[in-house]
Order: C-alpha cells, then sequence, then structure tokens
C-alpha cells in the first residue's frame, strides 16, 4: 500500500509539473502540490484518529471485521501520498 501511494503521489507532482511548465508560472507547484501535501496529511490524521477510536478494521456498530484494509493502512498510504508533494513544495520555498 506504501509504494502505491507513493507511486501515486509521484504521479500526482507530475502532473503538476507539467501544469507549471506550461503555463509558466511555477508558482503553482507551491500551491497545488502543498494544498494536495497537507490535505493528505489532514486525511492521514483523521484515519488514525479513527483507527484509535473505532479500531483498525472493525465498524462502529459491529464487532466483525469487514474491512479487508485496515484504517492504519490507509493513514500509510496518505503520508505516502503527502511525501513527494510537500517536498516538491519545501523545494519551491528554498529557491
Amino acid at each position: 500500500m506504501i509504494k502505491k501511494g507513493f507511486i501515486a503521489g509521484t504521479i500526482t507532482l507530475i502532473i503538476v509539473l507539467g501544469i507549471s511548465y506550461f503555463t509558466g508560472n511555477w508558482s503553482y507547484l507551491y500551491y497545488i502540490s502543498g494544498t494536495l501535501g497537507v490535505a493528505f496529511v489532514a486525511l492521514s490524521l483523521a484515519s488514525l484518529i479513527d483507527s484509535l477510536i473505532l479500531g483498525n478494521k472493525g465498524s462502529f456498530s459491529s464487532e466483525k471485521e469487514t474491512r479487508k484494509i485496515g484504517r492504519r493502512e490507509d493513514a500509510k498510504r496518505y503520508i505516502s501520498l503527502a511525501v513527494p508533494n510537500l517536498l516538491a513544495a519545501l523545494v519551491y520555498i528554498i529557491n
């Protein structure tokens, strides 16, 4: 799951880089990638808090594990989606 998330995050970064290149406005890299990175970190924190409250795979109304993918795995995937986008925004800020 982490590998798929990192690949998807890299693809979104490549799309944003393409948009920035063709428009000639490199500030899109900061605004779009930074916003995506912060949004994915927020989703990761929400999944992590949800796993603490409801359990990793159980639902609120039943004790049986109906989810195939645990909430903590979702949190890891969202963080791996956020890493390339946040790094690109950080590099833009530094330069």
